[in-house]
């Protein structure tokens, strides 16, 4: 991947609280690669470049990767709340089903702000009012 530095089990396991070897190391090798891909598929030009200019660290980069990883990891029935008098639960189908995602704080950390205005036309006039 060149400048893109790699992203390893290890780095997870160090971020993670919990026993990493639950998880079949495959799967997290997986997990991995699809972060990567996602973020790369996405800000490879950014990313490269605040590598490159150090606005992105390496340690960084693996972080935001991994944090994506733990993100499908930590929740995989994908509550999204839990109730404990007369018990009750929420789910949000887009975690349970394992979707990866980066926040937008991610985002920021990997492609740099991000602008999100749009620039617009609006059209000014003179109201001729009820007189004609």
């Amino acid at each position: 991947m060149g400048d893109i530095p790699s992203v390893s089990v290890d780095d997870v396991k160090n971020r993670y609280e919990g026993d990493l070897t639950v998880f079949e190391a495959a799967y997290v090798t997986t997990q991995i690669a699809d972060a990567v891909d996602h973020a790369l598929s996405r800000w490879r030009v950014e990313i490269t470049s605040r590598l490159a200019s150090g606005d992105l660290t390496p340690n960084l980069y693996k972080r935001v990767i991994a944090n994506a990883v733990l993100r499908v990891i930590r929740n995989p029935q994908g509550f999204s709340n839990e109730n404990d008098g007369g018990y009750g639960y929420g789910l949000r189908a887009t975690v349970a089903s394992g979707d990866m995602w980066f926040t937008d704080d991610d985002i920021e950390s990997l492609a740099g702000p991000q602008n999100k205005t749009v620039p617009r036309t609006i059209r000014l006039g003179v109201e001729r009012g009820w007189g004609g």
